[in-house]
């Protein structure tokens, strides 16, 4: 039985299920249902968050630039070496087409692809039912919706219809797609002197005050903290 908090369940309630529910998002997260992207952007820029403003800025371009060309050549490399899917997608696809052997497939209707699946017994488990369409682009599984890389079930059908189940693979897993995420150019930052340099504009000299006093020890930060800079605090047993 499944116990709930009920501040919790009145919270969430609230929201539209497709905020918080993989299966209600329309296929827009592909799976995704954390903010480990946005951490990593976040854990990149760390120590240029006590920079001044100008030097900050400097430094998230760089950082930018450096990212876009180590991926660049990376999916350069791998579409050289006849590479068509990402690591992600590979990595899934491998998975689905090792649990789709003994999968047994039977067809309902051959004009609508309409398939019903039975999953391999392993053990206890296994033996369960699932059904296919290939026209709609669904499984009872919900998988290949979700994640948009075909689950054992689809690839158990693709294999009895002896049809490759790359092409129903989501066209964002493809790397010649993924290139095209990294085709703009950046172009340095001008300096006074450079003929991009806007003209006419008198921007204010911010000098040091020399006679503001420097206090011992660390700098306390200004920074605006969010919910993620805030650590739950751990009961003592």
């Amino acid at each position: 039985m499944l116990i709930v908090e009920p501040r919790a369940e009145e919270w969430f309630m609230d929201k539209p299920l497709m905020k918080w529910f993989l299966t209600h998002d329309g296929g827009k997260r592909f799976g995704i249902m954390t903010t480990n992207h946005a951490e990593s952007w976040n854990n990149a820029i760390l120590e240029a968050r006590s920079l001044p403003i100008s030097s900050l800025v400097r430094f998230i371009i760089t950082k930018t630039v450096e990212y876009f060309d180590e991926r660049r050549v990376e999916v350069a490399t791998q579409i050289s070496r006849g590479q068509v899917f990402t690591k992600h997608a590979h990595k899934m696809l491998s998975r689905s087409n090792k649990r789709a052997t003994g999968h047994n497939v039977t067809v309902f209707d051959r004009d609508s692809m309409l398939f019903q699946v039975v999953t391999r017994i392993v053990g206890q488990k296994g033996g369960n039912r699932h059904t296919v369409r290939l026209q709609e682009g669904m499984c009872s599984c919900g998988k290949w919706q979700n994640y948009r890389i075909p689950c054992s079930h689809l690839v158990a059908c693709c294999t009895y219809l002896n049809m490759s189940h790359g092409r129903f693979v989501g066209d964002f897993y493809r790397l010649d797609n993924i290139s095209k995420v990294y085709d703009g150019v950046f172009e340095p930052i001008p300096t006074k002197g450079d003929p991009r340099w806007p003209s006419g504009v008198e921007l204010p000299k911010v000098m040091h005050d020399k006679e503001l006093e420097k206090k011992k020890g660390r700098r306390k930060s200004t920074q605006f903290k969010s919910a993620m800079d805030f650590q739950a605090s751990r009961r003592k047993n």
